[in-house]
């Protein structure tokens, strides 16, 4: 009977002292206000890419920039020197700038692919939300997009930053999941 009375004065303390650290209590909802999405024409993305493609995983930094018509990605080293540069077009990508070793002419071909030609025409609506032809569309509480998703992708939006930008995304595309990372954001104006 000693121990009974014991543990549950022991219980009750545990409690009332858990209750003061908010571990039982819900947070308040009144701060979490309603946002909408932000689609801006011209910013700069700077991050990190992976793909998982057939049980191989490959990643690389990379520089995005949209300034009014003109597009172009970056892909980095660790030292964020660039390896090579690629000028976006309507409906090609081509090589701007590259390293001395890169066989130009391949990489090119490979770059216009199908599959990974979608994704990098679309990479300034894919960081903005800004998708065509929209199936589902799912929004957090506080309005911004958790998922998208078209008849070609899907994209999971999973953290924003303070500006209301997203920060962690992944693509899932033909069957090949690309993470986003996005470190830095800047607005050009």
């Amino acid at each position: 009977m000693k121990f009974k009375l014991i543990l549950i004065l022991i219980i009750s303390m545990t409690l009332s002292g858990c209750q003061s650290i908010k571990i039982f209590k819900q947070e308040s909802k009144l701060e979490e206000k309603k946002v909408e999405n932000v689609f801006y024409e011209n910013f700069s993305a700077k991050g990190v890419v992976k793909f998982y493609a057939k049980n191989k995983n490959f990643s690389s930094r990379f520089k995005f920039t949209k300034n009014r018509n003109d597009e172009k990605i970056e892909f980095l080293d660790v030292f964020n020197n660039i390896i090579v540069t690629f000028k976006i077009g309507k409906k090609n990508i081509e090589i701007l700038d590259g390293s001395k070793k890169l066989n130009s002419k391949s990489l090119e071909k490979i770059i216009n692919k199908p599959y990974f030609k979608k994704i990098i025409l679309n990479l300034p609506n894919i960081l903005t939300g800004k998708i065509e032809s929209v199936r589902v569309i799912k929004k957090y509480d506080n309005g911004l997009f958790e998922i998208i998703q078209n008849e070609k992708y899907s994209i999971h939006y999973k953290l924003y930053n303070k500006d209301f930008l997203p920060v962690n995304m992944k693509i899932n595309f033909l069957n090949i999941l690309f993470d986003l990372k996005i470190v830095n954001w800047t607005l050009i104006k």
